[in-house]
């Protein structure tokens, strides 16, 4: 089917977001994933592709003549998610499934390649299909390839499907999009005993009961859930024995606020808390800071040109009133260049990001496509 508005054809698109869907692969291991795209976009021609670190890759269209490099990026990377759906294209990686939509944001980005194709580009653009985003490091790999350093955006534009809002909607923000966000490995040691002796040696359980009172302590009722939260992630501790009470304990953690201060506050919070348990019950302790991603920060002309063009297009218009709670590697790219992100509404009845019910709507991938095209049209016209 050739949408006559944008003179792509819709249905391929959904085809390559469905065989995109079926065969996932995690961060940095998006090998066939980025063979799938190179194979679908070579048929509208780019210029030039960039193969970037780990497995990113980005195409160039336009002839440039005006000056201006304008960067569109999509994510790739699936999650360590069982897909629970029933679906014809259902995932056959078994416990692993793209449960937060980069299979729609990459076939978003390959609607956008088509059109470009198609028209007279005076700009140069180049369309960026991200690696590992959920771990937060695609992004940085990305920085610090030396080819990157040859595109030099002048604007970068990312976006993400967001669940729970009308479909189709635009939602964005002013200054900070998302939270800031740094994840915190807490790895407690000591001696193992037979479990025949566990009351002898209760140190990593009272280790554990009072980690999770703090992550419920900030999480519920501190200050510092006024401001941000903490989470636990993950757990670990011992092995499929009887036998064995454990010399180690495994914690993951992660942090999110709405200010740097606020999240530097947190973590130092935690991190005496942590020392003070591992006092208390004479453990060993390491501490190992991951995961660490800055909030987005659009830049105000971007913002208010998008908010233009939410009008210009009659689409719904959400202002978002707080910064969204998840990280996102996009904000390494607006510490370095100008950036607007920004949300499509996937539909207030869409299963949630990350859920093992969730898979992206394809009934806004044309609309999408379109909006994003709109987008460029008017950046094109005002940077």
């Amino acid at each position: 089917m050739i949408d006559k508005r944008l003179n792509i054809d819709i249905k391929k698109i959904i085809d390559f977001r469905q065989k995109l869907h079926k065969f996932p692969e995690l961060s940095g291991k998006e090998k066939e994933t980025v063979n799938l795209i190179k194979h679908f976009i070579s048929r509208f021609n780019p210029l030039k592709v960039y193969d970037l670190n780990s497995y990113s890759v980005a195409f160039e269209f336009g002839i440039g003549h005006s000056g201006k490099t304008i960067m569109f990026r999509a994510d790739i990377d699936a999650l360590a998610i069982y897909e629970d759906n029933e679906l014809p294209y259902r995932s056959v990686n078994r416990g692993i499934s793209h449960k937060c939509g980069h299979d729609g944001h990459t076939a978003i980005l390959a609607g956008l390649a088509e059109i470009l194709s198609k028209i007279d580009v005076k700009d140069r653009i180049i369309l960026l299909f991200q690696s590992a985003e959920e771990t937060l490091s695609g992004a940085l790999d990305v920085i610090g390839d030396k080819q990157f350093h040859l595109i030099k955006p002048d604007v970068i534009i990312g976006f993400h499907n967001i669940p729970g809002y009308e479909q189709n909607s635009i939602i964005v923000r002013k200054g900070e999009f998302n939270a800031y966000v740094s994840g915190i490995k807490v790895i407690f040691r000591g001696r193992s005993f037979h479990a025949a002796y566990a009351k002898e040696n209760m140190s990593f359980l009272n280790a554990l009961i009072n980690a999770i009172k703090i992550v419920k302590n900030i999480f519920y009722q501190s200050d510092y859930s006024k401001v941000g939260d903490l989470n636990l992630t993950y757990l670990m501790y011992g092995s499929p024995s009887f036998g064995i009470s454990p010399d180690e304990l495994i914690i993951h953690l992660v942090a999110r606020a709405y200010s740097v201060e606020d999240l530097e506050n947190i973590m130092d919070f935690v991190e005496k808390q942590m020392y003070a348990i591992s006092n208390k019950y004479g453990l060993e302790i390491d501490l190992v800071y991951t995961e660490d991603a800055p909030a987005i920060y659009n830049d105000e002309f971007l913002t208010n040109l998008l908010v233009e063009t939410v009008r210009e297009e009659k689409r719904k218009l959400i202002e978002h009133n707080k910064p969204f709670s998840w990280g996102e590697d996009f904000g390494f790219y607006t510490i370095k260049y100008k950036g607007i992100y920004f949300g499509f509404g996937a539909g207030k009845d869409c299963a949630q990001l990350h859920s093992k019910d969730y898979d992206f709507p394809d009934q806004i991938l044309l609309p999408s496509i379109e909006f994003l095209f709109k987008f460029y049209l008017k950046l094109s016209y005002n940077l």
